[in-house]
């Protein structure tokens, strides 16, 4: 049976996803999850270091030479966007010239702003769970807040300025892309499909509540509250994680356009998904 390295992030929409990745004998394929925060998975992307991996939609973009996008696990859809917040009474006039607490430099939340700007502001990086608190601590005038921060910035005192996803939404037309699941190219279209079946059918086994599901969502999700792992769960896993369908595949593909017309990625020619 074929071995593969499959990285994902802890956070529950995730962990829910691929929590019975090893649950189907019909799959010929056996997974060895690594679980990273997505920053560093969208580095290890950059170096092709993982077989199939999660990542933001922006760093696909640096990454399509290595990686093609499958078609299942993806994290799409509307209302969920990156928001940025600040302190009570933060002009966003400033927005364009203050410094903005983000989380890691290939985040699609980042590249959203930059969109939104028309250029990037000034950006400090650091890991999504340190963002709001440089903001409290005015380390940044504003943070870029993804995950779970959508439900709990107010306990940090803070508010929204921008809602990056309404913003593309109305633009748009579109749901916001913020990142799916890829593998290696040299890994071929069957061994892809195989993977697609195997994340379908981990999927589907945490949607019908198999055995063990939220222990392992709960064990990755560190001081979470309940409500919140439900809420993010609900935001995040959606049609479009079974099956991103032509509506996804066109969301991705306008999202990567406007990236590289923004030349903050280069322009692809390779196809986008893997079979």
């Amino acid at each position: 049976m074929k071995s593969i390295s499959i990285g994902y992030s802890p956070c529950p929409n995730d962990t829910y996803v691929f929590a019975h990745l090893n649950g189907d004998p019909g799959i010929p394929l056996r997974f060895r999850p690594v679980l990273a925060d997505v920053e560093t998975l969208n580095q290890w992307a950059l170096e092709a270091r993982l077989g199939v991996t999660k990542l933001s939609f922006f760093a696909l973009g640096r990454a399509l030479r290595s990686y093609a996008l499958l078609h299942a696990g993806s994290a799409l859809g509307r209302g969920c966007g990156p928001i940025v917040v600040a302190r009570p009474g933060t002009s966003p006039a400033r927005l364009r010239n203050g410094r903005v607490a983000a989380p890691g430099e290939l985040t699609t939340a980042r590249l959203l702003l930059s969109l939104y700007l028309g250029r990037p502001p000034r950006f400090s990086q650091m890991v999504f769970s340190r963002v709001m608190p440089a903001v409290v601590r005015g380390e940044a005038e504003f943070g870029l807040v993804i995950h779970e921060g959508r439900f709990t910035y107010r306990e940090y005192g803070l508010e929204v300025l921008l809602d990056l996803g309404r913003w593309w939404e109305k633009e748009t037309g579109r749901p916001i892309p913020l990142g799916g699941i890829a593998i290696r190219r040299d890994l071929g279209p069957d061994t892809a499909r195989d993977v697609d079946r195997a994340i379908r059918s981990s999927l589907k086994k945490s949607e019908n509540n198999a055995s063990g599901t939220m222990a392992h969502v709960r064990a990755h999700a560190q001081e979470m509250a309940p409500d919140v792992i439900r809420r993010h769960i609900r935001l995040y896993v959606n049609r479009f994680t079974t099956d991103l369908g032509a509506t996804g595949r066109e969301a991705v593909t306008f999202l990567l356009r406007c990236a590289g017309d923004a030349g903050l990625i280069r322009p692809f020619t390779l196809p986008l998904m893997a079979y």
